[in-house]
């Protein structure tokens, strides 16, 4: 199955890759900007007075990027993606490249465009076109996807097919198996680092199993951020890898304190390494705004001390979220993407009914029902602070619903709460045919 779904990964991926012309990603020229200025040094944002236009006002940062990117992207676009340079801003240049905005993408670390920080520096090397290390760094990307995704398979002890089937859904992989986006690496590890702790939650596996999951989590962490909370779930693994011990060291491992346990510690210091780049990563890149022509700094902050000052801005931004989950409010309020965000909602909800009712009837072990309880406020977690970023900084003051949300936000989720589903679905099938069968039992007698 792990070959499969690999195969058909980029049997699918290609077929977008062809399907999909240039710049018909969201904000891939932002995010093409920003590939090319950590390639040219500019791994950290700075001023920058040019404008593009979705950043047409002052505030810009962004980087030194080559003039092939920027003739490339004026020359493709086609009103897609409004985050392409406007070439009559542009005061700082020579005759290799000039400084650009990428606000929307700056945050984002270098770890998470490795597989296209490789295509453009290869690009850059051999002196390539820049539509042909386009596609060289798509099919690089839909490579590493591909891998992870066989890897994810591969790590599940149930429940491959499933998965399976649900990692090829062609909406997670239309446009963000391959894309030069810092969205196509960010789920591809999501779903590696579901797969590994659900691998870890049911059966014995090695320390060195142990490391790799700890150095995935502070990959995740260094991806997009808001999903950084994932890396909580690997604190379950150590507890469970003690709780299986072989059976010919049961009684060592029992007789001996858990903080003993190696595990224990692996995992902690990926937790606690995770923790440490959030923090350090949030605050150099805390002293600017993703979009400035919508809100400003100075609005973002004042959001911001409203909201840690009292109640009013708490309730103003819990009013704005509300409203927005309510109604499905979409970016731009495009009908289909609000479709899809209330279809995610509807899923997220029902995969807790599904989970209470196990709960209530007992249908797996208790640490299991803590793990999944967990697991689902993690992810109900980071969609919540994605509406809260938004509403800091992509909805204007004043507006009472959050604007800006996306369907795509959802997707790093979904292998998670499909495996939650499952789970509870199949404990309460064995729970009810434990009753039924003693039940026929006594009948017969």
């Amino acid at each position: 199955m792990p070959a499969i779904v690999a195969a058909a990964t980029v049997l699918f991926g290609m077929l977008c890759i062809v399907s999909t012309p240039p710049g018909h990603i969201p904000d891939i020229w932002a995010h093409v900007y920003r590939v090319d200025g950590i390639v040219n040094g500019d791994v950290l944002a700075r001023p920058v007075d040019s404008k593009s236009l979705l950043h047409g006002t002052d505030g810009n940062v962004g980087g030194r990027v080559d003039w092939t990117w920027i003739d490339f992207s004026v020359q493709e676009y086609d009103g897609y993606d409004p985050a392409v340079v406007r070439k009559d801003t542009i005061t700082v240049q020579d005759a290799t490249g000039a400084d650009v905005p990428y606000n929307n993408t700056a945050t984002n670390s270098p770890v998470a465009y490795l597989p296209q920080l490789a295509a453009f520096a290869l690009g850059k090397a051999f002196g390539l076109p820049a539509q042909v290390t386009y596609y060289l760094a798509e099919c690089l990307m839909l490579a590493v996807y591909a891998s992870f995704m066989g890897l994810a398979v591969a790590a599940l002890p149930r429940w491959r097919i499933l998965v399976g089937l649900v990692m090829l859904c062609p909406l997670l992989i239309r446009r963000y198996a391959f894309a030069i986006s810092a969205d196509s690496f960010t789920q591809a590890t999501a779903f590696l680092l579901t797969c590994l702790v659900f691998g870890a939650m049911l059966r014995r596996v090695s320390v060195r199993y142990c490391l790799a999951l700890s150095a995935l989590s502070v990959c995740m962490a260094m991806c997009k951020f808001i999903y950084a909370p994932l890396v909580l779930l690997i604190l379950f693994v150590p507890y469970m890898q003690w709780r299986m011990a072989d059976a010919g060291d049961v009684a060592a491992a029992r007789s001996g304190s858990p903080w003993k346990e190696p595990r224990l510690w692996i995992c902690a210091v990926g937790v606690a390494a995770s923790l440490i780049w959030l923090a350090v990563w949030m605050r150099l890149t805390s002293w600017f705004v993703t979009t400035p022509m919508i809100v400003s700094y100075d609005d973002m902050n004042a959001k911001k001390q409203a909201l840690l000052g009292g109640a009013d801005g708490m309730i103003e931004a819990l009013g704005a979220i509300g409203t927005a989950i309510a109604h499905g409010k979409a970016n731009l309020d495009n009908v289909p993407d609000s479709i899809a965000i209330m279809g995610f909602w509807m899923m997220t909800v029902a995969v807790a009914v599904v989970l209470a009712i196990a709960t209530v009837r007992r249908a797996m072990p208790g640490r299991m029902l803590v793990f999944w309880w967990c697991a689902w406020c993690v992810a109900v977690g980071i969609i919540l602070l994605t509406y809260l970023a938004l509403w800091l900084q992509y909805t204007p003051i004043g507006a009472d619903v959050v604007d800006g949300m996306q369907h795509r936000y959802f997707f790093p989720l979904v292998p998670l709460l499909t495996l939650c589903a499952a789970e509870c679905v199949a404990g309460l099938r064995s729970t009810i045919q434990s009753v039924a069968v003693p039940a026929a039992a006594v009948e017969t007698h």
